[in-house]
């Protein structure tokens, strides 16, 4: 039989690594000479090296791995780049002899699987499949590459770092191996190890951390792994080892073949399985150090002091009851564990099951009574066990029974574990799930649980009625952007708390993410309770909160939904909630507003609406009006403001104002707004080149909140204007006040960039949003456009003065001013009067399509 772990390849672990390479010109070889002070001591030793050549390439490889894969993948030791090698060419094995102490390598055609190459491995110009290496030899591996082994002794020294000597074969610091000890065995060694060495790397006995030694039938070593060399590193020089000793006296006379025996060797105790082969005339020995084990079954051989020192150092308190007299040993920790000393607690078994809390006693002894009922295999509870202080601590108990020959117990030991602190975290965790991180109310998670059970006892009891609210605070976006997240953070613990004053002790305020909250009235009276409370959070709110010096005031829009035997999930209530709270924001925030089926019916309408603007763009539904902007002065056309309309297949033109807001809402409004920037720059190049009142006339585009948050923003505003060939300054984007107050951290930075390149800036629709002279003062704005709603109070005499209040501000500004909506000469009499620039309105002209444009544009005169 074949031995499955021959002898003789040199394989250590960690060896399986990547060669030093010196690359040299073929004409010119390079060698490494040393800088040390001469003086310094120097050893010779052998070097196996290999010298490959591709074409004019040279590579030189000192050979100290214990193997190497030859071929093209980067995964191998030596990799090859020509067409010609393959994946896996070929095995370098480095072979040790330990008679001699000298090792050799060997070359072997293909992986370590077996497989062969493709082109085949040639050694002096003959094909070999396996070959053992001798100084000179030429090997090709197929037809681009060869390589030169060469066996040679050298100089090297001891310098810092990890560098390894590189030397050419032909350097002059190296020579022929010395006769004396040659380095190349023998044919009779090479025939000895053969296709054992090869059988011996699929198993890489080198690779094993236990030493493995081998001998012939005379005890004789023919094998020795590096672990056992590391182990015993003068076993080669003596045959009176104590490993080496005896073994074959036992074999001979017992005739076994496979025993275990205990060494001594030094202060340690080893394992030595010793296997008798006699097929392969092998004798193996495999050795595990026992030197621990062997010290551990000395100490418990001392079983009754040992633990009893064991139940008095152990953190787990112990405890060991036999039955059939009934007593228990509690060792001193199991005592302290409740607060008692030693003394204090009886060996009696209601010392313990007394103790144990009431809701646990009868599971603790139901789980004994599985275990000594033989129907578990381990005994263990986990309970609360009375302090002496009085609390009640968890603990867990485990136990095993012994049992006599009748298979009945008569003995239960074990010990208990203080798991209190678990419990705690346990229920921290459970906790922190169902709680919100920031302001420590109920999450989404239970609030939709309270809400489930309110629902389910609401369609038992019909009469305990419920209603909830949802909340989302007003202008939140801005305090958060303007002072910061963290006044943001400390503004929504304040209002979670003001919630909480305005609730009773049996409702539910919940944090659901960002400035939403949402809260559960239990068992309401009637629709006014719900009324009552909604006021009284929003005034609370409206009292204003002060944060670290900064005074801060909010409101907050509120949609509620009544219990209604209609509703089977609390989603379904969440969701009509959420859409009363939208309404509420939509008709002017910090109100509230109560869901009705109506609601539904728009919420309904409104998501088709969004599904069919989401198709617009891709069917191109949309068109561009423009308006006319005059010189109320000369009468004379300065400008176009272009206009967005959506051509509905089923409901006709809709106009911005319905589609804009959810164009917002939904995201759509960005590609949305390029398109229009696009198409109006296209537009208005074209009427240049074709209309010579076009020539000077500005365009006015408006410009969304989220399209300015874009970061590419001015980056793309650019390209458009250079792909349409329309000069920068022939462009005034209008913005609404809400996107400087939206985007204070950039805002500033953007702006400059668009007025470098030259681009105009108008505030859109003066007068309705929030923004302070602060930074209308500090920002590049060129035009104020005074909203039509003003425009269409002037003949008021409030609104008349505001009207003029704005102009004046626009000049104090250095800004001009376009008023919008003018309708009447009247109005634009006063206007002119004011001193305000410019107007656009139904008196000039209405917003009109392409064609029509154009017609205005050929037949305008002033």
């Amino acid at each position: 039989m074949q031995d499955s772990t021959p002898t003789g390849i040199d394989v250590m672990p960690g060896d399986i690594t990547s060669p030093t390479l010196q690359e040299t010109s073929s004409h010119s070889p390079e060698v490494r000479q040393s800088s040390q002070d001469p003086s310094v001591k120097r050893k010779n030793r052998a070097h196996h090296l290999l010298v490959v050549k591709e074409g004019d390439h040279q590579q030189t490889i000192v050979l100290e791995a214990a193997t190497y894969s030859v071929g093209r993948h980067p995964a191998n030791s030596i990799v090859l780049n020509a067409g010609t090698v393959s994946r896996q060419h070929a095995l370098l094995l480095r072979i040790h002899e330990p008679k001699t102490g000298n090792h050799f390598f060997r070359i072997i055609d293909g992986n370590i699987q077996g497989r062969r190459s493709r082109n085949g491995l040639w050694i002096n110009g003959k094909r070999r499949f396996s070959h053992d290496l001798k100084d000179q030899e030429v090997i090709a591996f197929g037809e681009d590459i060869e390589a030169t082994y060469h066996l040679v002794t050298g100089t090297t020294e001891d310098y810092e770092g990890d560098e390894l000597l590189v030397a050419h074969a032909s350097a002059s610091s190296i020579t022929s191996t010395p006769a004396t000890r040659p380095l190349i065995p023998s044919d009779t060694e090479l025939r000895n190890l053969g296709e054992a060495a090869l059988v011996r790397l699929s198993s890489f006995p080198e690779l094993m951390p236990h030493p493995i030694i081998e001998t012939d039938f005379s005890g004789s070593i023919t094998y020795i792994n590096p672990a056992a060399v590391a182990q015993f590193p003068d076993i080669l020089e003596s045959n009176h080892h104590p490993l080496l000793q005896g073994f074959l006296t036992e074999i001979k006379q017992a005739h076994n073949q496979y025993f275990i025996r205990e060494v001594h060797v030094c202060d340690r105790v080893f394992e030595q399985s010793i296997h008798c082969m006699p097929e392969s005339q092998v004798i193996r020995s495999y050795l595990v150090d026992i030197t621990q084990r062997k010290r551990a079954e000395e100490i418990l051989r001392e079983s009754e002091e040992r633990y009893a020192a064991a139940a008095r150092g152990a953190n787990d308190g112990l405890w060991d009851w036999h039955l059939r007299s009934n007593q228990v040993y509690y060792s001193p920790r199991w005592k302290s564990m409740i607060g008692y000393e030693d003394d204090e607690i009886s060996d009696h078994c209601e010392e313990w099951l007394d103790r144990i809390h009431p809701e646990d006693r009868d599971r603790l002894k139901q789980e004994l009574s599985l275990h000594l009922n033989n129907e578990t295999a381990h005994f263990q509870s986990e309970f609360r066990l009375q302090h002496k202080n009085g609390e009640y601590r968890w603990f867990r108990s485990r136990g095993m029974a012994l049992r006599d020959p009748d298979h009945q117990p008569y003995r239960i030991a074990g010990s208990q574990t203080d798991i209190t602190e678990y419990y705690l975290a346990r229920e921290q965790l459970v906790h922190d799930a169902l709680h919100d991180a920031l302001t420590h109310l109920p999450n989404r998670i239970l609030f939709m649980d309270r809400l489930a059970q309110a629902l389910k006892q609401y369609h038992r009891h019909p009469q305990e009625q419920f209603a909830i609210l949802f909340l989302d605070l007003d202008r939140f976006k801005i305090i958060n952007d303007s002072l910061g997240h963290m006044i943001g953070d400390r503004l929504l613990i304040e209002v979670s708390k003001r919630l909480q004053t305005c609730l009773r002790e049996e409702d539910t305020v919940a944090r659901l993410g960002g400035d939403e909250f949402v809260i559960l009235l239990n068992t309401i009276q009637n629709r006014e309770h719900v009324v009552l409370t909604a006021k009284r959070i929003q005034q609370q709110l409206k009292l204003g909160f002060v944060i670290e010096g900064h005074e801060i005031f909010t409101g907050t829009s509120i949609g509620i939904a009544l219990s209604d035997t209609e509703y089977q999930h609390p989603e379904e209530l969440l969701r009509d909630a959420d859409t009363a709270m939208y309404r509420a924001k939509n008709l002017g925030k910090s109100r509230y507003e109560i869901f009705s089926s109506s609601m539904r019916s728009q919420v309904l309408a409104l998501s088709q609406l969004e599904n069919d603007l989401r198709r617009a763009i891709e069917r191109q539904e949309f068109q561009l009006f423009y308006q006319p902007i005059v010189s109320l002065e000369s009468q004379a056309l300065v400008g176009l403001e272009a206009l967005v309309r959506w051509h509905h297949p089923e409901r006709g033109l809709i106009l911005p104002s319905e589609f804009v807001p959810m164009a917002e809402e939904a995201g759509l409004i960005i590609p949305l707004g390029w398109w229009v920037l696009a198409e109006a720059c296209q537009q208005m190049q074209t009427w240049q080149k074709h209309y010579d009142l076009a020539a000077n006339l500005q365009l006015n585009v408006n410009i969304s909140s989220r399209q300015f948050s874009q970061p590419n923003f001015v980056k793309k505003i650019h390209s458009i204007l250079a792909e349409a060939n329309l000069p920068c300054p022939q462009l005034k984007l209008e913005i609404t006040e809400g996107v400087l107050m939206d985007h204070v951290s950039d805002v500033a930075d953007k702006l400059e960039a668009i007025k470098t390149l030259g681009i105009k800036l108008g505030i859109d629709d003066f007068g309705t949003g929030y923004s302070s002279l602060n930074y209308l003062n500090a920002f590049p704005v060129d035009t104020l456009k005074i909203d039509r709603s003003f425009v269409k109070r002037m003949d008021s005499e409030e609104g008349f003065e505001i009207v003029k209040t704005i102009v004046t501000l626009a000049h104090n500004l250095h800004m001009d001013v376009v008023a919008e909506g003018v309708e009447s000469p009247k109005q634009a009499q006063e206007l002119t009067q004011m001193n305000c620039e410019y107007a656009q309105g139904y008196l000039f002209a209405k917003p009109t399509n392409t064609q029509a444009m154009e017609q205005f544009l050929l037949s305008y005169t002033h």
